[in-house]
């Protein structure tokens, strides 16, 4: 496996199925794109912001503080799933430029296990929680055991919480673009924690 900067908008919008636009907007505003290729194809593709960036799952916007940088929008394709190319992309990428960025946040939802799997094969440490408190605003509940920069997460407009964090955003932010209308705790045996969507209907 290969992993290689782009900054073609043409083809970064047909691979992660954004507008030429869009792409475009990403690459101006310093967002890195990164695609995996295996055997000369392109297999994944994850994106680096640098300087600002945005959750839109949780509708927060937040500058990141010098030398962090924030890791998100990833997708393998679905023929090369299963092969470990998720966690050696973000292996890649957080080797790229050791001299600009000391460090490195990514999030995934709470139902999606695949990434959280990734995520840690790759070796980050885990911080907490991200959920949508009861005023629309991010919460973080954090993992009292972790050794973080406290301080950059409040930069970022992330403020620890006492709260219970929700079990799965699909039942918790108002936000969320892609909603399926049965909750996938069900799916998994699990109880659906902070299910407050109902009170944004």
């Amino acid at each position: 496996m290969t992993v290689e900067e782009s900054t073609n908008p043409l083809f970064l919008s047909d691979l992660c199925d954004i507008t030429i636009e869009e792409a475009a907007n990403r690459l101006a505003n310093n967002n890195l794109a990164f695609v995996a290729y295996i055997n000369n194809q392109p297999a994944a593709f994850g994106w680096m912001a640098m300087e600002k960036a945005k959750i839109g799952e949780l509708n927060h916007e937040f500058t990141l503080p010098q030398n962090h940088g924030y890791l998100w929008n990833f997708r393998t394709l679905v023929a090369f799933r299963g092969l470990g190319v998720y966690p050696a992309l973000l292996h890649q990428m957080i080797k790229y430029n050791p001299a600009e960025s000391s460090h490195y946040w990514i999030i995934h939802a709470p139902e999606n296990k695949a990434s959280l799997k990734g995520i840690t094969k790759a070796g980050f440490t885990y911080v907490g929680n991200l959920y949508i408190g009861k005023n629309m605003q991010p919460k973080l509940k954090i993992n009292e055991q972790s050794q973080f920069d406290e301080d950059a997460l409040k930069a970022m407009g992330f403020y620890k919480s006492d709260g219970e964090a929700s079990s799965c955003w699909n039942c918790s932010s108002p936000y969320l673009k892609k909603r399926v209308l049965q909750c996938c705790c069900s799916n998994q045996a699990e109880e659906c924690k902070n299910y407050n969507l109902p009170a944004f209907i």
